[in-house]
């Protein structure tokens, strides 16, 4: 069972984001959470146990990129686990066409359930790890690549920057840490130059996320 105020949550926390969310995706992502939690018992999707918890954390979390993307944009998000930011940003921005990429089956096997309980179309899965040199995956294909928690930064942009377009976006989603420091070491070592930068507090916490996109040159 959702607990009762999940719906108000999802709602209050979308609009401080400046996302109106209709009745029909409030209740795709009521499903999602179920399922969420369902799937969780049995193969390790998340740590999060809490209801409310998992729609601050992960929903609205997934949710403060959505500022970046255009509505037609194609995006990948790499490493996507149980589908975060990927999903999250589908449901909300429904014309979006996104390919999740995720190296373990059984995470596959979870998304592709979700995909086809939400009826999502254009939205792609894919079972693949994440080796640039290897890759099977489009190469310059994608408006935007988005990541969370995929690998430290320095990983994370050697790993998007053969997928995502010229003069596309990079989108890092990071945490309290002082990273900023770090963002001029990027810019001189690989082809990206720093386009925005978005600081944000979760709704219904004291969570500080900070986005940096990073363009590619």
């Amino acid at each position: 069972m959702v607990e009762k105020n999940i719906k108000e949550i999802l709602q209050t926390g979308s609009s401080l984001l400046g996302i109106n969310l209709n009745q029909r995706q409030l209740h795709q992502f009521q499903l999602y959470l179920l399922r969420l939690k369902k799937w969780n018992k049995h193969i390790n999707l998340t740590s999060l146990k809490n209801d409310k918890e998992i729609v601050i954390k992960h929903f609205l979390d997934s949710l403060t990129l959505i500022s970046f993307l255009k509505p037609s944009w194609e995006v990948i998000d790499i490493g996507s686990g149980a589908g975060f930011p990927g999903l999250p940003l589908k449901i909300a921005l429904p014309s979006l066409k996104v390919t999740l990429v995720d190296a373990r089956r059984k995470r596959v096997a979870f998304l592709k359930e979700i995909k086809r309980l939400l009826d999502l179309k254009n939205i792609e899965i894919i079972q693949a790890y994440l080796e640039p040199k290897r890759s099977i995956l489009p190469l310059a294909s994608f408006d935007a690549v988005l990541g969370r928690a995929v690998a430290p930064l320095s990983q994370y942009i050697e790993l998007a920057l053969p997928l995502v377009k010229e003069d596309g976006l990079i989108l890092s989603m990071l945490g309290e840490k002082k990273l900023r420091e770090t963002l001029g070491n990027i810019c001189q070592k690989y082809p990206v130059s720093i386009a925005e930068c978005k600081s944000f507090i979760l709704p219904f916490s004291n969570i500080k996320r900070e986005i940096v996109a990073f363009r590619k040159t």
